[in-house]
C-alpha cells in the first residue's frame, strides 16, 4: 500500500522532474495544492523515493500512561462489544474507566483498539500522529442530505481540531460553503473555546479564497501562520462515514431541521460544551482581527448591531461616543466594546 502511494506521488511529479511541466500546471491538472506538490518534491530531493513513503510510527504498539488493569479492561470490553463502531465503544469505555481512576483520550483509545483488530482501520482514524507540524487544522467536507423537500442537498461540515492529538474542538454544519474570510468568526470562536493561542493552523485545500496576500495579512495581524495543504488522511478517514451514519440515525424519523442533524454531529464528534478563558489580553486583542468590526454611537447605554441591542452599565459614561464594536456571528450573546484600541466592556444582548 505504501509503495503504491509512493508510485502514485512520483507519477504525479514525474513530468516536473523531466522538465515537461511546471508545478503550477500539475496543480491545475490534479487539483493538488501547490504547497503539497512542493513538499513532495522536497521530500523526494532529500530522501529519494523513500521520501514519498509515509513513515511508520516507531511507537505504534506502545501505550504510554495506560496501566495493565486498564488495558485488560479495554480488551474485555472490546471482546464483549467488538461489533460496535469504535466511537460507540469509546462512549462505553468512558463510562467504565472512572472506576479505575483513569481516562484516556479518543486517539489513545483508538490506537489500542486498532492494534486489537486491524479491521477497524477501515472505519475510523488509523493511528495517532505525533509529528507536531501544525498545532491546529481546519478541514471541510461536503455531505449530501436527502431529508429536506425530498431532494439531495449539499451541506458542509467544517471542523477545527488539534492536529497533535486529533481532539475536535469546534465545528459548523451549514448549507453555505465558506471561504477563508467567512470562516474568520469560526476560527476566533474555536481558539477561544480551546483556550490556547495557536502558532500554526493547517487549512484543508478544499477551503476556497486562500491567497498569499491574505495569509500574509493574517500573520501580520495575529502572528498565526496559516498554510494550505491536502487534508490529513487520518482525520478525513474518521469523518468519511459520517454521511452513512447520518442516514442511519434519521432513517426512521426524518430530522425537523438542520439543528437536529447538528446535535447528532456534536455527539458523533464528542464535542463538549466548554469555554476556557486562558488567553491573555494581548492574545484576545489579536483575535479581534477575525471578528466583524462596526462603528456605533452609544445611545441609552447601548449599541445596535444586526438588529439587536447590546447594553452595558459602563456605556452610560460613554453616551453619544463613537465606539468600535466587535461582533461574532457564532456567539451573538455579547459584543466587545473598544475605544481607540482600549477595551471598555463586554456588552450583553437585551432580549
Amino acid at each position: 500500500m505504501e509503495t503504491d502511494k509512493k508510485n502514485k506521488k512520483y507519477k504525479i511529479l514525474e513530468p516536473f522532474f523531466k522538465k515537461e511541466k511546471k508545478l503550477r500546471e500539475i496543480e491545475k491538472e490534479t487539483q493538488i495544492s501547490y504547497a503539497t506538490l512542493k513538499r513532495w518534491v522536497s521530500q523526494y530531493k532529500d530522501s529519494g523515493e523513500k521520501g514519498l513513503v509515509k513513515k511508520t510510527r516507531v511507537d505504534k504498539n506502545t501505550f504510554k500512561k495506560v496501566n495493565e488493569d486498564v488495558m485488560e479492561h479495554l480488551k474485555a470490553l472490546y471482546k464483549e462489544y467488538h461489533t460496535l463502531p469504535v466511537t460507540k465503544l469509546y462512549e462505553k469505555a468512558k463510562k467504565t474507566l472512572s472506576s479505575y481512576n483513569s481516562m484516556i483520550s479518543y486517539p489513545t483509545f483508538f490506537r489500542i483498539i486498532n492494534n486489537l483488530d486491524e479491521n477497524i482501520k477501515q472505519n475510523s482514524i488509523k493511528s495517532v500522529k505525533k509529528d507536531k507540524v501544525y498545532e491546529y487544522a481546519i478541514i471541510q467536507k461536503a455531505i449530501p442530505i436527502p431529508f429536506f423537500n425530498n431532494k439531495n442537498k449539499i451541506f458542509y461540515l467544517t471542523i477545527f481540531y488539534n492536529k497533535e492529538n486529533y481532539k475536535i474542538i469546534n465545528f459548523i454544519f451549514e448549507e453555505e460553503k465558506r471561504e477563508l474570510i467567512k470562516l474568520f468568526n469560526f476560527i476566533q470562536e474555536s481558539i477561544i473555546i480551546e483556550g490556547a493561542y495557536p502558532k500554526n493552523i493547517s487549512l484543508d485545500e478544499r477551503i476556497q479564497g486562500v491567497s498569499k496576500n491574505l495569509l500574509r495579512t493574517i500573520f501580520f495581524q495575529t502572528k498565526i501562520s496559516f498554510i494550505q495543504e491536502e487534508a490529513d488522511e487520518n482525520m478525513m478517514g474518521f469523518v468519511r462515514y459520517i454521511d452513512t451514519d447520518i442516514l442511519k440515525e434519521f432513517n426512521k424519523e426524518k430530522p425537523k431541521d438542520i439543528k437536529e442533524i447538528s446535535l447528532f454531529i456534536k455527539k458523533y464528534l464528542f464535542i463538549e460544551d466548554r469555554k476556557i478563558e486562558n488567553l491573555n489580553n494581548e492574545e484576545k486583542y489579536k483575535l479581534l482581527y477575525f471578528l466583524h468590526k462596526y462603528k456605533r454611537k452609544v445611545y441609552n447605554s447601548g449599541v445596535r448591531v444586526k438588529n439587536n441591542i447590546y447594553s452595558s452599565s459602563l456605556l452610560k459614561e460613554k453616551e453619544g461616543t463613537i465606539v468600535d464594536v466587535f461582533y461574532n456571528e457564532f456567539f451573538i450573546d455579547s459584543v466587545d466594546i473598544y475605544i481607540k484600541d482600549m477595551f471598555v466592556d463586554k456588552a450583553k444582548i437585551i432580549k
